[in-house]
């Protein structure tokens, strides 16, 4: 502007200051107006999602109540005919009463009938033998009377009392066999327990006791052991000590095993519903493994219920492991090909080849808890310590449970040898298992028709 307009310097300089500020204000305008119109259009944005957001939430107060009439109303829908139904059902049992009340009148009138017609009899007799034959007529009477009482009562009882089922009425024609005297533990040949163990297993008096076996140090079931026991006609019970020589003599350990295997799998269905990692453990017999007539149909029985292989485990002990042959081994690896696992109990000899065990399917190994803690000189002379059993095992995929811990210091010792799994009274005994849970067990007889 000096040169172009010929001003003075100062002059120059005021007018371009004044410039440079009105550019500045009016850049400084527009900005602020282009801000003005962002935050008014996101405003005016919030605005529709909170008028979107109202909408919703006026739906959903809608919905609620629509939920709060109708399902008191959809209640009582659903709930009526179940009231009906009982009603029905409750008419049906007054009527099932009222008829069986019927039944019963009827029996007793039959009976008293009966009992007039023979006393009508007995008064029609000539009255000269009455008089020559007084005291025996009056004998002859009271008998006559007591069969016809005895003969309403037999009436009524029966009427009263449900069908037997075949099992159950051989059994109670068999009844006067079964009652024998206790048998004493002998290992010659019982035929007494014999006879009541085969009238035990015919009229169903198997029954089925559960032991946990615990986890330490939280004490938590990991599995359990399925015991079984014998009660006599008279209610006594026989313990396993007590029959299984005897059993496994006359050839009766595969009808029993039948029948702890079928309650066994009921028991694991059951437990399969709370605790799938509850297995259990099932004591069999290796004459069981041998029967040609019983074992194939044991084997198509388990394969149908080979879902639950993960969880069931066949228990054998070290004397019956010891001995066996080609025909068990064999056995054992059908089983094996279908998942199931082995166990060997009541270990005596730490000097066994427990790796040809774990090859052949053995992933349990019990061991008596004196036994471990060196309370017995016979096992604390062998020559694998004790205390070294526990990780020998683990070599081999085997894992070791130690049974019959009865103290809180035997415990205390086992957490010091860093064993995981407990058995025994200390935390819990044997108890039976409730008859609703092993309803429908089976007959040993129909499965080894199916072998054979």
């Amino acid at each position: 502007m000096v040169y172009l307009f010929a001003r003075p310097v100062g002059e120059a300089i005021t007018v371009s200051f004044t410039a440079m500020c009105t550019m500045i204000f009016i850049h400084f305008m527009l900005t602020r107006s282009q801000e003005k119109s962002a935050v008014s259009e996101a405003v005016n944005r919030l605005e529709e999602r909170i008028a979107v957001i109202d909408d919703d939430v006026g739906n959903l107060e809608g919905r609620l109540t629509g939920v709060e009439h109708n399902i008191p109303r959809r209640t009582r829908e659903e709930i009526d005919p179940l009231f009906a139904e009982v009603e029905v059902i409750g008419s049906l049992v007054k009527q099932m009463a009222e008829a069986m009340a019927d039944m019963e009148t009827r029996i007793e009138d039959q009976g008293i009938a009966i009992e007039d017609q023979r006393t009508k009899q007995a008064m029609l007799q000539p009255q000269p033998a009455q008089r020559l034959a007084s005291p025996q007529a009056t004998v002859a009477k009271e008998p006559s009377v007591d069969l016809a009482s005895q003969a309403a009562a037999a009436f009524a009882s029966a009427a009263r009392k449900p069908m037997a089922s075949p099992q159950e009425t051989f059994a109670e024609t068999r009844a006067p066999e079964m009652k024998r005297p206790a048998a004493p533990r002998m290992h010659h040949p019982n035929a007494a327990l014999a006879e009541e163990i085969r009238a035990s297993i015919e009229a169903g008096r198997v029954d089925l006791y559960l032991q946990p076996i615990v986890t330490l140090p939280q004490r938590r079931v990991r599995y359990y052991e399925a015991l079984t026991r014998l009660r006599k006609a008279n209610g006594d019970t026989l313990e396993p000590i007590e029959f299984l020589q005897e059993a496994d003599r006359t050839g009766q350990m595969p009808a029993i095993d039948n029948i702890l295997l079928f309650r066994s799998l009921q028991i694991l269905k059951r437990l399969a519903t709370r605790n799938r990692e509850a297995g259990l453990f099932c004591n069999l017999s290796p004459s069981t493994l041998m029967d040609e007539n019983f074992f194939p149909g044991f084997l198509e029985f388990v394969r149908a219920n080979d879902t639950y292989s993960d969880l069931l485990i066949f228990e054998f002990s070290q004397a019956d492991v010891a001995v066996m042959s080609a025909i068990e081994y064999e056995s054992l690896a059908a089983l094996a090909e279908l998942g199931f696992r082995f166990s060997v109990d009541r270990i005596t000899d730490l000097r066994m080849d427990f790796r040809a065990l774990a090859d052949r399917g053995f992933r349990f190994a019990k061991l008596h808890a004196s036994r471990l803690l060196l309370h017995e000189d016979d096992l604390a002379k062998s020559n694998i310590h004790p205390a070294d059993f526990g990780s020998l095992l683990q070599r081999y995929g085997i894992e070791l449970i130690v049974d019959h811990v009865e103290s809180e210091s035997a415990v205390l010792e086992l957490l010091e040898m860093d064993v995981r799994c407990a058995q025994g009274f200390l935390f819990s005994p044997p108890r039976p298992v409730r008859a609703d849970v092993l309803q429908g067990a089976p007959n040993p007889r129909p499965l080894k028709r199916e072998a054979s």
